[in-house]
Parts: C-alpha cells; sequence; structure tokens
C-alpha cells in the first residue's frame, strides 16, 4: 500500500509530537507499505530522518508562533497539488491541523467536481487531540493568558478539526476521551471513529537492572540513596512542572527533582524564580532538550515520573517511563483499560502531589512492563490502523 502521511512534527528535533509520526512510519514501512511523509522544517534543524522505504517532504515551518494556518498550511497546499499531479497513493493520513487547507480543497472538489481522479483515495485525519476540548479546558481555568491564542490560534484549530471530519472517510483519535469530546463539539458519527492510542518503542526503552541504573546516575551526580522524580517532555504551563517543584517542599531532602525536556522562556523562568524562593536548586536537576536515543536514561534513573498536567491527549512520555520499569503519577488524561503502575492524581494542591508521590514511591509499587510492551508496541499500533484504512476504503464516498 502507498500512504501520504501529513504531519507538521517530524524529527530531528525530537521533540512534542515528532516520535510518534516517525515510530509508525517505521512499523508500517516493516508491514511493507511504501509512505511519503510532508512534514514541516526548518532549514537548519539537522539531517531529515528518513526510515528505509520512506520518502520525506518538507515545508518551511511557521516563522512567527501561532502562524502556521496561514503560513506552512497555505504552502503545505500547493505543495500538495504539485505533487498529486504525478503521484498516486491508497491512503492519505493526515495528523493534526497541518492540512487545513487541503481538507478545505478536497471538500469543495466534493461538493462540485465529485468524479475527480483526487477523490478516489480516500483520507483518514488522526486526531491527538481535540483543539475545542483544549480550550474549554484552560478556559474554564482561565489559562488563556493570550490574545491570539484566543482570537485566532484555537479558532483556526477548531475549524480545521472540523474540516479534517467532513473531509475524512475515518477519524482516528489517541483516546477514548479525545473520541467523546470530537463527538460532543463536533458532532462527528461514532461508527467513523477509531481510538488508535500511541505506541513505544519496546527495543528502546527497556528497564534495567541495579547495576546500570546505579552507573547512570553517577553519571548525572545522583546518589543510589536518592528518591528521583522524573519529568520528561516540553516544559509549559499547562503541563504544571512548576507544581513539582512546589510539592518538593513536602518530601524528604533525599527526593529530587529531574528536570528534562526544553521549554517555554517564560515558564522557565516562572520555575527557576519558584526554585530560588524555596532553596531548592540542590534538589532540582534540569538537563534542557534531551534526545531521543538518550531519553531512556532519564526515565531508568527514576523513581517515579509526574505529569501533573491540565489536558493530554495521550502523552508518549508516559508510556515510556512505564516501559522503563518506572511508575506514573499523571493527570489531565486516561488510559482506555488499567494499565499497572499509572496513578491518577485527584487534585493539583502540591502537597497533595507530595503525599502521592511518597506513598508510591515508598511502597515500591509495581510497574507491569511486560504488559505495556504487549499492549503498546508500534507494530501493534500499524496493524490497528490497517482496519482503519480497510474501513476508510470500503465507505469512502
Amino acid at each position: 500500500m502507498k500512504i501520504l502521511r501529513i504531519i507538521y512534527d517530524w524529527p530531528p528535533p525530537w521533540s512534542g509530537l515528532a516520535p510518534h509520526p516517525y515510530e509508525i512510519t517505521v512499523a508500517q514501512t516493516k508491514l511493507g507499505h511504501k509512505i511519503d511523509v510532508f512534514c514541516g522544517r526548518w532549514p537548519n534543524s539537522g539531517d531529515v530522518q528518513e526510515p528505509e522505504g520512506a520518502k520525506v517532504h518538507s515545508i518551511i515551518r511557521e516563522p512567527i508562533p501561532g502562524s502556521l494556518t496561514l503560513t506552512s498550511s497555505i504552502l503545505l497546499l500547493f505543495r500538495y497539488i504539485s505533487w498529486r499531479k504525478h503521484n498516486e497513493v491508497d491512503i492519505i493520513h493526515a495528523h493534526g491541523h497541518f492540512g487545513i487547507w487541503i481538507f478545505l480543497y478536497r471538500i469543495i472538489l466534493r461538493k462540485f467536481f465529485p468524479w475527480v481522479k483526487e477523490l478516489k483515495t480516500p483520507l483518514v485525519a488522526h486526531f491527538h487531540n481535540t483543539a475545542k476540548g483544549r480550550w474549554v479546558k484552560l478556559k474554564e481555568k482561565n489559562k488563556i493568558t493570550n490574545p491570539i491564542s484566543e482570537f485566532f490560534v484555537f479558532p483556526m484549530e477548531v475549524l480545521a478539526n472540523k474540516l479534517a471530519i467532513k473531509a475524512a472517510a475515518a477519524n482516528v483519535f489517541v483516546s477514548e476521551e479525545n473520541k467523546k469530546e470530537a463527538i460532543e463539539y463536533y458532532g462527528v458519527e461514532e461508527k467513523m471513529c477509531f481510538v488508535v492510542e500511541p505506541g513505544i518503542n519496546t527495543e528502546l526503552f527497556v528497564a534495567v537492572g541495579e547495576e546500570e541504573k546505579e552507573k547512570s546516575r553517577r553519571d548525572l551526580s545522583l546518589d543510589m540513596y536518592d528518591k528521583v522524580i522524573v519529568s520528561h517532555g516540553f516544559i509549559v504551563k499547562r503541563k504544571n512542572n512548576h507544581l513539582i517543584v512546589e510539592a518538593l517542599k513536602y518530601l524528604p531532602e533525599n527526593y529530587t527533582l529531574l528536570l528534562s525536556g526544553p521549554g517555554e522562556e517564560g515558564y522557565i523562568d516562572e520555575i527557576d524564580e519558584i526554585i530560588k524562593k524555596g532553596n531548592l536548586k540542590e534538589r532540582v536537576m534540569k538537563t534542557g532538550y534531551t534526545p531521543y536515543n538518550e531519553a531512556p536514561i532519564v526515565y531508568q534513573v527514576g523513581d517515579i515520573f509526574v505529569l501533573p498536567s491540565e489536558w493530554e491527549g495521550m502523552p508518549k512520555a508516559v508510556l515510556e517511563s512505564l516501559a522503563c520499569g518506572v511508575p506514573t503519577l499523571v493527570s489531565g488524561f486516561k488510559f482506555s483499560e488499567e494499565v499497572p503502575g499509572v496513578y491518577y492524581l485527584e487534585n493539583h494542591d502540591p502537597k497533595h502531589i507530595a503525599e502521592r508521590i511518597l506513598d508510591i514511591v515508598e511502597k515500591k509499587e509495581y510497574v507491569d512492563f511486560n504488559i505495556l510492551r504487549e499492549r503498546y508496541s508500534w507494530e501493534q499500533r500499524a496493524k490497528e490502523l490497517e482496519k482503519v484504512y480497510e474501513f476508510a476504503k470500503k465507505h469512502y464516498l
């Protein structure tokens, strides 16, 4: 099968959503598919990662934050139309709102020129979150402080979601909650919806023994007697990383926070101020951006992974931590089924977070990483997408 993948984030860098489309592409090529990828990239971001069996076509990324739909997405539309004149595919798999104008283009064609060749290929829309769901949750908690986000970015993303659903032959959601939001806010038919949760690279993210864990800790100037709280990923306000810092005040002195990942400049400054005021400098370690192939070490040195987020689609960092044998304390999403080693926060009070961390770490709660490897491998996810593609082909037009 020939698949066209449309996705804004693609490595390098390996931050944000980038590992997801890369790993599922690798898994699909192993099934024998040929894949073309249209993605957003900066000119000097390094050599593009191009798996065997895949061809990557890059579009310049948005020059100003929030301008994606008026810049890169328009360039994508023209590049797409030109490319499709000479290239046939069996499935178009579009992630997120990068393809907003392609969705509109296909809707217009279906209304006025339903016989054209372009429409013989079904489109599958992939939602890693719903813009309306995010918008509502942030407004409820008064977390939207940027008027550009309030009056332009979110409305355009909501429009992109609606157009995607209208243009798609099938819709993929990363969680049951995302699917329910789409049904509630966009009126999508449930029979057109499929939940395919993210996967994990089961060869890269693995649990290690005490000897290797101790060596990795020494490399990071950590002691084996330290209790290490891990927070890995892009550091943004909605993830409430600052609450973990504040929780340290209620934890014993041997509890240390390892903050790994790049972040929003203003928010990093806010976290630094909390560290300074709380005299917590010796108990917080920040590593900055961590390459994907080194990320397992971040989890492996930890005793617990904490993500007190306002909302999430289905965060890959939680799966990666569990695969490394480290329990997780999280909020902002829920797995569709019970996963050993996952614990949910009841609220975001720092003292409550500290109490839950202490309870989980001291009890040395069990993590069944073998179940994770069986249920959440990318190979398994690729097979689930095969069923979605078959549905799209049968029920298209």
